[in-house]
């Protein structure tokens, strides 16, 4: 018997599942116009800070345009990325293959973050060291944080990314949460990066990430020599 095991979700997870499924099914076609955020605030229940995290993942996935003055809407050939398969070579991709990757991605990602943020995305990038107040476990809380930097660096690139591997980084941090040793660390290594990115310093910043990825590889080189 095949068991998918139960994850908390942040609230926009909630919502991009929800828009991706009326796309799939036909009840939002495409090239179609969305509601406005306060709209879909009001239908899904939720804030337009919800909708609006929302539509930016929708944005970066490439599952809609925003037209500035005008609204959103649903992307033409939106129906072809349901049908595009996963490249044979992305599935062999081992963690380390993933770890490599990210280390050279985010920490360039944190340096365009101190450029790029506003005082208040920056707020909220400290704000996400405590979670949400969903009761979301602290491999969700993880990939909340990395999330929040990829938003704050306005490159749909690096929001693409944390999205599209999602499973696997979720993954990997649920390894490394189950030692709560390694955990209070994570929290830690968190902390150093977003009070670097507070102070708007570009290095420190660099360095923090730095090391938080190299502490992720060795946890994860210790759990395979078991």
């Amino acid at each position: 018997m095949r068991v998918t095991p139960v994850r908390a979700e942040r609230l926009s997870d909630k919502v991009v599942r929800q828009i991706l499924g009326m796309i799939h099914d036909g009840d939002l076609q495409p090239g179609a116009k969305l509601p406005t955020e306060t709209q879909f605030a009001e239908q899904f229940g939720v804030s337009r800070g919800v909708i609006r995290e929302a539509m930016t993942q929708l944005q970066a996935q490439g599952y809609v345009r925003r037209r500035p003055k005008d609204g959103t809407y649903i992307q033409e050939d939106v129906q072809d990325k349901f049908a595009r398969p996963v490249s044979d070579a992305l599935k062999k991709a081992t963690y380390l293959d993933l770890l490599d990757f990210r280390e050279s991605l985010e920490t360039r990602m944190v340096e365009i973050v101190v450029e790029r943020a506003s005082d208040e995305e920056i707020e909220e990038i400290v704000e996400s060291l405590t979670g949400t107040d969903d009761g979301s476990e602290p491999s969700t809380v993880d990939h909340y944080f990395h999330y929040k930097l990829a938003q704050a660096s306005k490159n749909v690139f690096y929001m693409n990314f944390i999205d599209t591997y999602y499973d696997l980084i979720e993954e990997m941090a649920q390894q490394n949460m189950k030692d709560q040793q390694r955990s209070d660390l994570v929290a830690q290594e968190h902390e150093a990066i977003a009070r670097a990115i507070a102070r708007r310093d570009k290095d420190a910043a660099r360095e923090a990430m730095a090391y938080h990825m190299r502490m992720v590889r060795k946890a994860r080189q210790s759990q395979e020599d078991r």
